[in-house]
């Protein structure tokens, strides 16, 4: 699988934020950048630094585009971080490689299960409820909607 980073022209600064995988991704966005002399500055995530990175994003000003390639399990907690902070779609660009996992919210015990992104049907972890997984998403629990199994 390859995942590419695309350069985005006419920002005012460029922020990459990514492990040492990630540094890879973005290794030719980084060089057009550094060869049009733009100003950027790099980010070298880990979990541990996971506090110091919203602090440091609350810091960039307007015009300031933010590149993010992380795990998938780390991604959406750093692109709910950005947009939190005020980043736009407009002004990011997230890659995630890795597994990926989705959570599925139990409609019995209200409990997140982690399942396996092509995974149907689950045993709920708290209820042991079985369940099956549907397209619905919900914003406000960041999951899909798990209800009984029907078979």
């Amino acid at each position: 699988m390859s995942i590419e980073a695309v350069f985005i022209k006419g920002k005012r600064k460029y922020i990459f934020c990514s492990d040492e995988y990630g540094s890879r991704v973005l290794s030719s966005v980084f060089e057009h950048v550094k060869k049009e002399k733009l100003a950027y500055e790099w980010y070298h995530f880990s979990a541990e630094k996971r506090e110091w990175l919203e602090e440091f994003l609350s810091k960039q000003k307007m015009g300031t585009f933010l590149y993010v390639v992380l795990p998938y399990s780390e991604l959406y907690t750093v692109q709910m971080m950005a947009k939190r902070i005020g980043f736009s779609s407009d002004e990011t660009q997230y890659i995630g490689y890795g597994e990926k996992w989705i959570s599925i919210f139990c409609c019995r015990c209200h409990e997140l299960n982690r399942a396996e992104e092509q995974q149907t049907e689950l045993t709920c972890h708290q209820c042991r409820l079985k369940l099956e997984v549907s397209d619905h998403y919900s914003e406000l629990h960041h999951a899909f909607l798990g209800y009984p199994a029907t078979g």
